[in-house]
């Protein structure tokens, strides 16, 4: 592995240190644990919308909500990225907070301006075709969501100085908070019955993500700031253009990513059964990221890895490729089993008619989980070496190919709109793997 000049180490680092499997395994575990937490929330929050009144309408307006919440945050979600890669003394990190603080605050704004004004109608009902019936549903509970975006952006921040310091096991502790007080929330918007469940379940997130930034805050101040230390000399310092030149870049990857995703919501309103499949896609896609979720943790472990080691490229390399067979083949054996099946209706609560449209996505879908390995797996590689345009156009390509999938599928096949957003996520995914494989620059492998 080579690392390009401009790119991040760790101090110090033991160029001929050679990590064993168990020692990867070991830093990566905590992180996958962190993931796992964070994605049985959402199946937690639809099994509890799914049982309250009305829970087809609410199912869909909560799927739109966290959709368009997602959005807004895209700016931010990087930050774990960045944290990681580039906190490496005091004067990094106070300029990375700064940073934070000024998107916190516009994202916010925007938030607030797209659900109190016409625009959120605009969006929502003229842009993306949601049924009337979904959107006054979503309408509130999208402007409680305006805390989300800080509170995940400060947590992410946080975790990633902390990982960048080796504090892998302390950061489940921050998601511990976050599910505590989801469960709480949820159980006694439940037992009263007097909210309406996508409502419940943004006061239930919101509330989550907030105290979840609290904890790692806490945790970062206890454990990181009294041993990070000011630079030794000027190279070691970021000023806001070699950060922006960084962080730009590396952000709009999951800007773009997020921003496709409402096409999804497009073309799944332009298919066969529209609101029974704008009601099972969020549960589906919930069940998806219990598999994706363990992936997507796998990046910023290779980037502190690749860091500290980088003569442990093979064998990061060899690890990648069994956590990726091993997730997907995972999530297909739920597809052929009774397994799903039971899930969906058991946890997830779906009535018959919206569990007999949740089979074929899910196989469709199995082999998401082992494309987001590698996704992951580019990107810690991109990272590390400072090469982030690279990951940008590898998301205008997945964009690309949703964006046709989404409007060809639709109109060429007669087919299910669930089934469409399945098949259209699952090509768009192949098609940005495979230009950050044939992309890779020299001096990368």
């Amino acid at each position: 592995m080579s690392i390009s000049s401009r790119g991040h180490t760790t101090a110090p680092v033991d160029s001929s240190r050679l990590l064993s499997y168990s020692e990867i395994l070991i830093f990566w575990l905590p992180l996958g644990v962190m993931w796992i937490m964070m994605a049985a929330e959402q199946p937690a929050l639809n099994a509890i919308i799914a049982r309250l009144p009305n829970a087809e309408i609410n199912l869909a307006a909560f799927g739109v909500v966290f959709a368009l919440s997602l959005v807004m945050e895209s700016p931010i979600i990087q930050m774990l990225a960045a944290a990681t890669a580039v906190a490496d003394n005091a004067a990094n990190y106070r300029m990375l907070l700064r940073l934070m603080h000024v998107m916190g605050i516009v994202l916010t704004s925007i938030h607030l301006l797209v659900g109190l004004t016409p625009l959120y109608d605009l969006i929502v009902t003229g842009l993306l075709n949601v049924p009337p019936e979904v959107t006054e549903a979503s309408r509130i509970p999208f402007v409680i969501m305006a805390p989300f975006t800080m509170a995940v952006g400060y947590r992410r921040l946080w975790q990633g100085v902390l990982i960048r310091h080796g504090k892998t096991w302390i950061v489940p502790v921050t998601m511990i908070s976050r599910l505590g007080l989801i469960a709480a929330v949820l159980a006694i918007g439940y037992v009263s019955g007097r909210v309406p469940g996508a409502m419940l379940a943004s006061i239930a997130l919101a509330s989550g993500t907030i105290i979840a930034a609290v904890a790692a805050g806490l945790l970062n101040r206890v454990l990181v700031m009294p041993i990070l230390k000011e630079p030794t000399d000027r190279g070691q310092t970021y000023s806001w253009r070699r950060l922006l030149r960084f962080y730009v870049p590396l952000s709009l990857t999951t800007i773009l990513f997020l921003l496709s995703q409402p096409m999804l919501t497009f073309g799944i309103a332009r298919s066969l059964e529209p609101t029974r499949s704008l009601a099972v896609w969020p549960v589906v896609n919930a069940y998806m990221f219990l598999f994706t979720s363990i992936a997507l943790s796998y990046q910023e472990t290779a980037i502190a890895l690749l860091n500290r080691s980088p003569r442990s490229f093979p064998r990061l390399s060899r690890f990648t490729l069994i956590l990726a067979i091993s997730l997907s083949c995972l999530m297909l054996l739920t597809g052929l089993t009774p397994i799903g099946d039971w899930w969906f209706r058991v946890v997830s609560g779906l009535g018959e008619p919206l569990l007999a449209l949740t089979r074929t996505p899910l196989l469709i879908l199995s082999v998401v989980p082992a494309l987001t390995t590698y996704k992951a797996w580019y990107g810690a590689r991109y990272v590390t070496a400072d090469r982030t345009t690279i990951l940008a156009q590898g998301v205008i390509a997945y964009t690309i190919a949703l964006f046709f999938c989404i409007f060809a599928g639709p109109t060429l096949f007669p087919i299910v709109g669930v089934t469409v957003a399945a098949l259209a996520l699952t090509i768009a995914q192949g098609f940005e793997n495979g230009y950050l494989l044939i992309r890779r620059p020299v001096g990368i492998k």
